[in-house]
């Protein structure tokens, strides 16, 4: 998108959310598929609107839902199983240089036990985020707006002054290419 100057930028309370998600790699690789489960109409929503509009400002406020969804999720989390988090993290930090979660299955384990008995979220499947989804929207699709480019390049020409001269000193775009047989 590029920016000219009739483009609105939100301003920084736009932007500014009470609450920033700051945690680690490992943590974030240990509590990603339950923040996601258990997040998953506000994300769906989110990425739903962002396609359709195709402007990132005019989902701030889905943005922000999504960020709020995934604090609660945290702060219940080290409530019920922070121990169980704290295991499997740090297991995944220094179990292998690449953060690796294959070689954490035992604290896996015990945390998928602790997040489906205190927080009732269960793992997903393997492949679950991989699958095709349909998510229906309670919000109304957004109108395709189409640009009638040949009107827009008519109404710029018109505008030139008589005098201008319309360049006709261009080539065809195989006469710029590469031949070997001219070199």
């Amino acid at each position: 998108m590029a920016l000219t100057r009739d483009v609105k930028m939100p301003s920084d309370a736009e932007l500014t959310v009470p609450q920033e998600i700051t945690i680690s790699t490992p943590y974030l690789k240990a509590v990603g598929p339950y923040m996601h489960m258990h997040c998953e109409a506000e994300i769906k929503e989110y990425m739903l609107r962002r396609r359709e509009l195709e402007d990132p400002r005019a989902t701030l406020k889905e943005g922000a839902a999504v960020t709020a969804c995934g604090v609660r999720f945290l702060q219940s989390l080290k409530k019920n199983c922070a121990e169980q988090t704290k295991a499997f993290a740090d297991c995944i930090d220094h179990g292998s240089s690449k953060l690796y979660v294959s070689k954490c299955r035992a604290e896996q384990a015990k945390m998928d036990q602790c997040v489906e008995e205190q927080l009732h979220i269960k793992r997903p499947a393997l492949g679950y985020f991989s699958k095709p989804m349909v998510y229906e929207s309670a919000k109304p699709r957004p109108v395709v707006v189409q640009r009638d480019y040949k009107a827009e390049a008519a109404k710029v020409i018109a505008e030139l002054p008589e005098e201008y001269h319309l360049r006709s000193d261009y080539r065809n775009y195989r006469d710029w290419r590469y031949n070997v047989a001219e070199s």
